[in-house]
């Protein structure tokens, strides 16, 4: 024991005040921290060296007691990766965990990935610092393995002077402590702008994303690069740490005028190529074209890291962003820039023209369109029609997450040494920020704002005059050349006629494939260029906060709270200030402090009370969404959506909300009606055998006949009973969204079915509950799949009421009779509000979907 008190004293002893890592000094280099003082050979024999070697165990939370974080100051731990210790490059992880400080400006990458499940029985494991091993999921250990390969493949290895330096959250921040992980998530943002480069970790790959990699690389040499992506470049952070001057405005222009040349001579040089070899073999090989299936992309794409709501602020905040998946990569511009030419298909140089027919040169020249039999035009122009109109959602996801990172505003400096020259700009930005003069103009830009710079038209037709040098010399030349050897041929003496037939055949073979070029440079690219993606209307460039709030709404999280602590550095790169992250606040709470600052900054977010689950938040008002649980499956996303990404739609959204207090605001409404009847939750009966038997919705479905029961009987007195319409009561059970789904697990006979088997003849209300056991019975097939469709649906959220007003529909869980219904300007659905007492105030309980009865009851409605 007194061996190992002498050797942590030493330890405590040895960590420096800026690195603090974990170091002893050279000549006590025999115990704890390293396990060879010999240089790194691949054959070396990790057991032997250690036979010898006495050895202390740590548990993560002492190595991270020794690695201690210092709050008042930009510090995180980093890992030093070491070189596999022998040629399996799939060997055990090692490397030593070290302090940084963000403020010295040190070099590291970052992992930008989901955690994923653990391995079992035996689980992934990183031995840090020779002493400790940290477990870490199977994903995360995946990532490493990958990244290291890449680092130390072939002879890099032995060549390679720095070590591979990776910062990721599973092991540099002990995930055990709530107060670090709260200091740590406030640098997130940091961490991710100033990583050398950010490694977006996708998963394994096959074949399929290895084809899909190699397509969207070769489809974007097809697109002019964009400017200021990457927004730092690896000679940049040189630069700062020098305290060199500036990357010019100038040189990026100089830049993007090569990139322009350089595409359309890609592009027009590979028409004739594309042409003749369709002429010589019939139609090109379906191997040709630059992608094999469009399923290859999504295949690459679709996958769990853009579902959760972490990686959005990793990606959105990252300068340096590099996507791997498996052993291959591609890079951030590289990956935009295909995806918008095949997504879109649209090269930079699509041609004049209408849009057909710059489709369907596009289609020629990619080498796509001739990979099918075609037997006539029709064909070829409706296969194009149809390819334009299935494109892939998750492509477009990921030209919008492209369009958002773009907006966002960046650094131009470190520490008072500026990287990149950007000109004073007034007036408010991009993001809504109210004035860009002086320096703030200088310490922060947006790529968008920075491609303002360039004006690109103009920069456009100079170099077309280059190019067309380019194209006017070779055919002058050859034009020459074939002139004179057809003279010689046709004057000439008759032994060197063969001669200057075979040269003037060449000549003008040559003269042929110039021309057409030159002729495609008249022809198709007088227009000007493509540069930049095409993104949806739903990501407006005026207002990066939808992207916000697309994520608290559709994105996962482990835990609830990091639905808002995710965005805080996105929030504050958009000019709001929200709270410090503290997993101890109430979640509720936490919410609260977000919305409120979402609605102060633009009060067209009232639209977002659709969220309201019914249910109160602790430490929280009744007015704050509930982001932390499943959207209720009638909250219409397009209602929310166009109300604050449209600004035509805003009006005056300045008059939606006033403020009381932070807990109380006012808004306008109109009032619907009181709610008269509420069923009971529909859906929530338990489990039974592992499933839910059709038995098991007796309660339910007794609920909905016993509600349907209401608003017939409810206004028999007014409208004949054989007029009566089941239209309300399916509007009502299913969603508009669902019934449109080609995914639907149910018909409209089974409707039909089901509500003819509760409406039969003949039973009084006394004996209903044998039409209840009919309609779950196993002959009913039709009746009882709607029914297990619409009970699983609902999940015990769900509750029907009828109104006094001739409204029926369905609310929350929670609605109970006397609540009103009241359309509150500026939220796209009805919300049920509940008044409190005389005050005059009202709790909100929900959104609620309701439709009115009484045209129903015309049949030609």
């Amino acid at each position: 024991m007194e061996a190992i008190k002498t050797l942590f004293n030493k330890l405590q002893d040895t960590v420096t005040p800026h690195s603090s890592a974990i170091k002893l000094p050279d000549h006590d280099r025999i115990s704890l921290l390293t396990v060879n003082d010999e240089p790194y050979h691949e054959e070396i024999d990790s057991n032997d060296s250690q036979n010898d070697t006495p050895q202390i165990q740590l548990t993560p939370q002492q190595l991270y007691s020794h690695l201690r974080l210092d709050p008042s100051v930009k510090s995180i731990r980093v890992l030093d990766i070491d070189p596999p210790l022998s040629r399996d490059l799939n060997g055990s992880l090692e490397g030593t965990l070290r302090v940084v400080h963000l403020s010295d400006f040190p070099a590291f990458t970052a992992l930008s990935y989901t955690w994923g499940p653990y391995s079992s029985p035996a689980v992934d494991t990183i031995r840090c610092n020779s002493s400790c091993d940290i477990p870490i999921t199977k994903n995360g250990h995946d990532a490493l393995l990958a990244l290291r390969r890449r680092h130390y493949s072939g002879t890099r290895c032995q060549e390679q002077t720095l070590p591979f330096t990776i910062w990721l959250d599973a092991v540099c921040i002990n995930q055990a402590d709530n107060t670090e992980k709260a200091g740590q998530i406030a640098l997130m943002a940091e961490v991710y702008t100033w990583a050398r480069t950010v490694w977006v970790w996708l998963g394994n790959g096959d074949e399929r994303t290895a084809r899909a990699v190699r397509g969207l690389k070769r489809a974007a040499t097809l697109r002019v690069e964009p400017v200021g992506v990457p927004w730092i470049e690896e000679d940049m952070y040189a630069a700062a740490g020098r305290g060199g001057g500036p990357r010019s405005v100038a040189y990026y222009k100089v830049q993007l005028a090569k990139s322009m040349i350089w595409v359309f001579l890609r592009t027009y040089w590979g028409i004739p190529r594309a042409f003749l070899g369709i002429c010589a073999i019939g139609r090109a090989k379906k191997q040709g074209g630059l992608i094999g299936s469009s399923g290859d992309i999504d295949c690459l794409l679709d996958r769990e890291w853009i579902e959760r709501v972490w990686t959005f602020q990793e990606i959105v905040l990252a300068s340096n962003p590099v996507i791997v998946c498996g052993e291959e990569a591609i890079g951030w511009a590289q990956l935009q820039e295909g995806l918008d030419c095949l997504h879109w298909m649209r090269p930079s140089f699509a041609g004049g023209g209408n849009d057909r027919t710059s489709g369907l040169r596009h289609q020629i020249f990619m080498g796509w369109a001739m990979s099918k039999d075609f037997r006539n035009d029709g064909e070829l122009d409706n296969w194009f029609n149809e390819s334009m109109e299935k494109r892939s959602d998750v492509a477009q996801r990921w030209l919008d997450l492209f369009q958002v990172w773009r907006t966002v505003s960046r650094p131009t400096g470190w520490n008072g040494r500026a990287f990149r020259s950007v000109p004073k700009l007034t007036g408010p930005d991009l993001n809504g920020n109210s004035s860009r003069t002086g320096a703030s103009a200088k310490n922060h830009f947006s790529v968008e704002e920075y491609e303002g710079q360039f004006n690109m038209r103009k920069m456009w037709n100079r170099v077309r005059l280059v190019i067309l040098l380019i194209y006017v010399g070779p055919p002058a030349l050859l034009f020459a050349f074939t002139v004179s050897f057809t003279l010689g041929f046709i004057f000439g003496p008759n032994d060197e006629k063969p001669a200057y037939f075979w040269k003037s055949a060449v000549a003008a073979h040559l003269l042929f494939f110039s021309v057409i070029p030159f002729l495609g440079h008249v022809n198709l690219a007088m227009g000007d260029p493509t540069i930049g993606t095409r993104a949806r209307s739903d990501i407006h460039a005026s207002s990066g906060l939808v992207a916000i709030i697309r994520v608290l709404r559709d994105r996962k999280a482990q835990e609830a709270h990091d639905k808002s602590f995710a965005t805080h550095g996105v929030l504050e790169r958009l000019g709001i200030s929200v709270p410090r992250p503290d997993y101890k606040k109430p979640l509720g709470k936490v919410y609260h402090e977000l919305y409120a600052e979402l609605v102060k900054r633009e009060p067209s977010y009232i639209a977002l009370l659709s969220d309201v689950k019914g249910s109160v938040l602790p430490g929280a008002p009744s007015w704050v969404p509930d982001w932390g649980s499943n959207k209720l499956h009638w909250t219409r996303d397009d209602a929310i959506y166009s109300r604050i990404e449209d600004p035509s739609k805003r009006g005056g959204s300045c008059d939606l909300v006033r403020w009381n207090s932070e807990t109380e605001i006012v808004v306008r409404g109109l009032f619907i009606g009181d709610l008269s009847y509420t069923s009971k939750p529909i859906g929530c009966e338990e489990r039974v055998n592992n499933g839910l038997e059709p038995a098991s919705w007796r309660g339910s479905l007794t609920a909905i006949d016993e509600w349907r029961r209401e608003l017939v009987e409810l206004y028999a007195r007014q409208t004949p009973r054989c007029e009566y319409s089941s239209s309300s009561v399916s509007l009502t059970l299913c969603s508009s969204s669902d019934q449109s789904s080609p995914d639907t697990e149910w018909t409209e006979e089974d409707f039909r079915r089901w509500h003819k088997v509760l409406t039969a003849p003949g039973h009084d209300d006394a004996s209903k509950h044998e039409l209840i056991e009919l309609a779950l019975s196993e002959r009913e097939f039709q009746s009882r799949r709607f029914t297990d469709y619409i009970c699983r649906g609902f999940a015990g959220t769900v509750s029907l009421f009828v109104s006094d007003n001739g409204f029926v529909g369905k609310g929350p869980n929670g609605i109970e009779k006397g609540d009103e219904i009241y359309l509150i300007d500026g939220v796209g659905q009805p919300m049920i509000l509940r008044k409190q007492g005389d005050s005059g105030k009202y709790r909100v309980v929900g959104p609620a979907f309701a439709c009115q009865l009484n045209p129903l009851y015309v049949n030609s409605s």
